[in-house]
């Protein structure tokens, strides 16, 4: 495969899942405010975009207008949810003969009806609307790859993006609720309506209590998001995924420019399989976290060199 097209199909996907999270942690944040009160809506702003990487020292925490338009229509806020579609599009339009029609349709309809409108349109109408319809036009994309794509090298590549921008976006999510850093650890602990709320950024709330019950603790929810080996938005499960698509990628590639890949994910999926919540709850979870977050970037950065930025010398010897 063609380095440029492996490329374009790593970010694109890892853009969207970017979008998607973002979307969501927006609806869930939105519909809390009605049940909370003002510093509590604040603290609650202060952790989502803490979560999302886009801590803005400008920005009022108290004012959910402003905090919402700079994580979904600031251009200028490389994290935002326009942003990342935006980059999604753009890296999708560069592989364009690799990718089925429908796919390129599905992404660039939800482009084209962003750009259509304005924050005041979207905050003075229904926002919660909104970003859920963003939630469901990257599900009917991801739906449409796997039914119209071949399950070859670059449907590969579009799930190792998918769910290594995943194990990293929860990894990133959980720390700020479990081992705040920086700004963050000046924040009151999370209250049963702020762990409620976490299940639900990361729509886990009806599978968690269908293995926990409607019992909301802190350690079972540690387990189930980072340890659960079915549930989707898990780390494990992404973590699980990332280590079976790395194995699928160029299997025609020297065995010298596999292994770092290979050797990292495996790394990685031992720690997600083998880990005990017993081992790392309390001061555990922070560094584990950490070394998840750490550790999916060596694997970003692996793939990128093994795959993608090598050179002719490397082309040759394969």
């Amino acid at each position: 495969m063609l380095s440029r097209v492996a490329d374009g199909c790593l970010w694109m996907s890892r853009y969207l899942e970017r979008a998607e999270h973002t979307s969501r942690l927006l609806a869930v944040r939105l519909e809390a405010m009605v049940q909370q009160g003002e510093q509590e809506s604040a603290d609650g702003w202060r952790r989502l975009m803490l979560a999302l990487g886009s801590d803005d020292d400008n920005i009022s925490f108290a004012d959910a207008r402003s905090a919402t338009e700079h994580l979904s229509f600031d251009p200028l806020n490389r994290v935002s949810l326009v942003s990342s579609i935006q980059y999604a599009r753009e890296n999708a339009r560069q592989i364009r003969e690799q990718i089925s029609s429908e796919m390129w349709e599905r992404l660039n309809r939800e482009y084209l009806r962003q750009q259509t409108l304005t924050f005041d349109e979207v905050w003075d109408g229904q926002p919660v609307p909104f970003f859920r319809g963003v939630i469901d036009a990257i599900h009917l994309f991801k739906g449409v790859t796997n039914a119209t794509m071949r399950h070859g090298e670059a449907w590969h590549f579009i799930d190792l993006g998918r769910h290594l921008e995943r194990a990293l976006l929860v990894a990133q999510l959980l720390e700020v609720y479990f081992a705040p850093q920086g700004d963050g650890a000046h924040l009151p602990p999370p209250k049963y309506f702020d762990w409620l709320n976490l299940l639900k950024q990361c729509t886990a709330f009806e599978a968690y209590c269908k293995v926990y019950t409607a019992a909301i603790e802190p350690q079972r929810i540690a387990e189930f998001l980072i340890f659960d080996p079915e549930f989707p938005h898990s780390i494990r499960f992404a973590v699980d995924k990332v280590h079976a698509a790395i194995s699928e990628i160029a299997p025609g590639a020297p065995q010298t420019r596999r292994a770092a890949c290979a050797r990292l994910a495996g790394r990685l999926k031992a720690m997600a399989d083998y880990g005990q919540t017993d081992d790392i709850t309390g001061e555990g979870i922070g560094p584990f976290l950490a070394s998840v977050k750490k550790q999916c970037a060596r694997i970003h950065e692996a793939v990128g060199t093994a795959f993608i930025t090598y050179g002719v010398e490397d082309a040759m010897a394969g």
